[in-house]
């Protein structure tokens, strides 16, 4: 990963003076024995969720919180985690966008080898989101609050097919110019059933554009919706990578 370069200052911030411990997992506990490929990238097999940073509804989030969540970034960068999970939604309120912030200030300060962190970040579908353009400049804010000048997988947070289908293609186009103009590494899709997953894998296909990820929220086998979403993965993924977050996240590469 490439880092902007952060502008000459002087800081007396408190995360920026903060030198959290070094902590070592054993080996035999870690999550990363083994990496997976998600698109043109090699991530951690577990990857680290980040909902809850900026959520004061949900999860009750202070910013008085940010430098233990610093501490625990470190950690996870320590011992071998580099999938980071976040959305451009993640954050109540005025501190919508919370998550990205924190994940990019996290990363300049990072004192060890940033190059290999991987952000997969969802962007949502809004109602004001109604054409390409406005996908691309949604992304190009999340770069700015990452403070990276690529995305490691760019993914739509939700399908609109149920409730607004004319908004559907512009939000693939969005994601397929998102593609071309070098702005993210590899796109996927999050909280897809079967019907769409299979319209937007073979319509991304045909502009050129491969689907490298499906985010299903609690995929079950015991119900029909999951069971088909399985069995698309089961025909389509070749390895599936766990993200560490609340619920039953599953990031698959396809």
């Amino acid at each position: 990963m490439k880092l902007k370069k952060p502008p000459m200052a002087v800081t007396t911030s408190p995360c920026a003076l903060f030198t959290p411990p070094t902590i070592k997992i054993p080996r035999l506990f870690r999550p990363s024995q083994q990496k997976v490929k998600v698109g043109p990238m090699t991530v951690s097999p577990m990857g680290f969720g980040t909902w809850a940073w900026g959520n004061q509804l949900l999860w009750g989030y202070q910013e008085s919180m940010d430098t233990e969540l610093q501490q625990v970034f470190n950690l996870a960068l320590d011992n071998d985690i580099n999938l980071f999970d976040t959305a451009d939604s993640y954050g109540t309120g005025k501190l919508n966008g919370q998550s990205e912030k924190l994940l990019g200030k996290f990363i300049t300060q990072y004192q060890g080898d940033a190059n290999d962190i991987v952000i997969a970040t969802k962007f949502a579908a809004y109602p004001w989101r109604l054409t390409p353009n406005q996908f691309v400049n949604a992304c190009k804010s999340s770069l700015d609050r990452l403070q990276i000048d690529k995305i490691g997988i760019a993914q739509l947070h939700w399908s609109t097919a149920n409730y607004a289908p004319f908004q559907e293609r512009a939000l693939w186009d969005g994601l397929v110019a998102m593609y071309d103009k070098g702005l993210v590494k590899a796109v996927g899709v999050s909280n897809y059933g079967p019907k769409q997953l299979l319209k937007i894998h073979d319509y991304l296909k045909e502009r050129g554009v491969p689907l490298s990820s499906a985010q299903e929220l609690a995929v079950q086998t015991n119900n029909s919706r999951g069971g088909a979403v399985v069995n698309f993965i089961k025909g389509n993924s070749r390895k599936a990578g766990q993200k560490c977050t609340t619920g039953s996240n599953k990031l698959v590469h396809l």
